[in-house]
C-alpha cells in the first residue's frame, strides 16, 4: 500500500499516513498496538519548545499522533527533559553539532 501525501502547512507542520507493519516486541510499552491500521507522524518547526509547550501537550491530546518530531525547539542537550514529558510518550532527543 502506497503512503498518503503528506499534508503540509507553509510553516512546516505535517502529517504523513503510513500503513503498520506488525511490531515484533509484544510486551514493550513504547512498540505500537498491531491493530492499529495507520501510522500518524507530524512535525513542526517549533520556534521554542519553552514558550510553546502547552500548544504541544494539547496537540498530542487531541491528535494523538504515533510520532511528534520538533525541530527549533530551542533547547540544549544540558536541558532535563522531564519538564517536557507527557503521559504515553516518550522524550528523544537528537542535536547537531555545531560547528
Amino acid at each position: 500500500m502506497t503512503p498518503k501525501p503528506a499534508s503540509e502547512s507553509p510553516s512546516g507542520e505535517g502529517t504523513r499516513n503510513i500503513s503498520r507493519l506488525d511490531c515484533s516486541l509484544d510486551d514493550d510499552p513504547k512498540c505500537l498496538d498491531t491493530s492499529l491500521n495507520n501510522f500518524y507522524i507530524n512535525f513542526c518547526n517549533i520556534h521554542g519548545l519553552r514558550s510553546n509547550f502547552q500548544s504541544v501537550e494539547q496537540y498530542l491530546s487531541s491528535n494523538k499522533p504515533h510520532l511528534l518530531f520538533l525541530t527549533k525547539t530551542q533547547l540544549s542537550e544540558a536541558t532535563y527533559s522531564s519538564p517536557f514529558s507527557v503521559l504515553s510518550y516518550f522524550p528523544y532527543s537528537h542535536f547537531r553539532s555545531i560547528a
